[in-house]
């Protein structure tokens, strides 16, 4: 059991306040513990195959209980004919008129003596042999009974070792699920504040070209009132226009920069993902009997009327790359460029997926350091 025992332990953070957390930090925070989760899940997995070893040591241990028990039975049974055989032989040996050196055995015929005088020689020598038959089925007996205490002192300590370390390890498994819900918990609301920052402050200089945009307005009108020619009026009017419009100047992309595709993410899409929730993952699934990552993906967007690739690998390439801090509902989030997984993003920092063999489609938190894609 040392390879589950040795990993189970729980890292702690500090409990510093979020408003003193930059997102950066608290995210890297629960990136970490989603990552010693994932291994702690990993010892979970291996602790199944080490369960699975330790049943059928059980079993087999089982087994040779019952063998056990059984050739304990045969070495009384062999007993007990020994025991059998030996007075019977004693028995013989007092019919007649006893052995002597002379040959006449309860007999006239010599002959006959001579015949009952080598039986008698010969029960001797059996009663002999039974004799050694006899120490050698105790000795079988107490040595098969020592071997059934052993294996029954052993099964007892096999499954009490194992009662140990699930105990342990689900322990640790839940206080880190407890821990990445805690930090999760700090990060959605560090990004709201700071999202709730940077609109008061979005506004505010919306507010400072507004009244940027009135004074060049009022400083260009009063140069045409002074006599300025046609020409500059005009400029200054056309200025004018163009502040009351837009209230700041338009600055031009940066060559050969892309802007992102149009959101176009779908509800449908997303609905029809979330129908699938408790579905098993299935390797290579797309709806008969479960789903992988890919598959799931693929059939939620077909369900919107959107045709996309089969493999992670195949839909990361047909998407256009964004920035995390613009993914919205609808978009693809792919780890690995999604030769690894693909899931769908459905906003508040989870995804939506098929996760592995043994776990089934729901919701989870991102987790590792994941990319996002837009079906254009």
């Amino acid at each position: 059991m040392a390879l589950v025992a040795g990993g189970l332990i729980l890292s702690s953070f500090g409990g510093n306040a979020a408003s003193a957390q930059s997102i950066e930090e608290l995210r890297a925070r629960a990136q970490a513990i989603a990552s010693q989760l994932e291994g702690l899940r990993e010892q979970e997995a291996l602790l199944g195959s080490k369960m699975l070893e330790v049943q059928e040591g059980i079993a087999s241990t089982r087994q040779q209980i019952e063998e056990t028990k059984a050739s304990i039975e045969d070495a009384k049974g062999r007993l007990v004919t020994a025991e059998d055989q030996a007075s019977q032989y004693v028995i013989s040996a007092f019919i007649g008129a006893g052995i002597g050196d002379d040959l006449s055995v309860g007999a006239n015929d010599p002959n006959e003596a001579v015949n009952e005088q080598v039986l008698l020689d010969t029960l001797q020598g059996d009663r002999e042999q039974v004799a050694e038959d006899l120490r050698a089925a105790r000795i079988d007996l107490e040595q098969k009974t020592a071997d059934l205490e052993t294996i029954s002192a052993t099964l007892a300590a096999q499954e009490a070792e194992l009662a140990n370390v699930k105990v342990e390890l689900d322990r640790a498994i839940a206080g880190q699920e407890q821990l990445l819900a805690d930090t999760t918990a700090e990060l959605r609301a560090a990004i709201a504040a700071e999202e709730e920052r940077r609109r008061r402050a979005a506004e505010a200089e919306a507010r400072a070209r507004a009244i940027a945009a009135q004074q060049a307005a009022a400083q260009q009108a009063a140069a045409q009132q002074q006599g300025g020619t046609q020409r500059v009026a005009q400029g200054g009017q056309s200025a004018v226009r163009s502040s009351g419009r837009g209230g700041s100047s338009v600055v031009a992309a940066p060559s050969g920069a892309a802007a992102p595709a149009p959101y176009t993410g779908s509800n449908a899409a997303i609905a029809f993902a979330m129908s699938k929730l408790g579905t098993p993952y299935l390797w290579g699934g797309t709806g008969n009997g479960g789903y992988d990552c890919s598959g799931l993906v693929q059939a939620a967007f077909a369900s919107a009327g959107k045709s996309l690739p089969r493999v992670g690998g195949a839909q990361y390439n047909a998407t256009q790359r964004i920035d995390q801090s613009q993914a919205k509902p609808g978009d693809l989030v792919f780890w690995a460029n999604g030769t690894r997984h693909v899931g769908i993003y459905v906003g508040d920092g989870k995804v939506l997926h098929a996760p592995r063999t043994g776990d089934v489609v729901k919701v989870a938190p991102l987790y590792g350091q994941p990319t996002f894609g837009r079906v254009s």
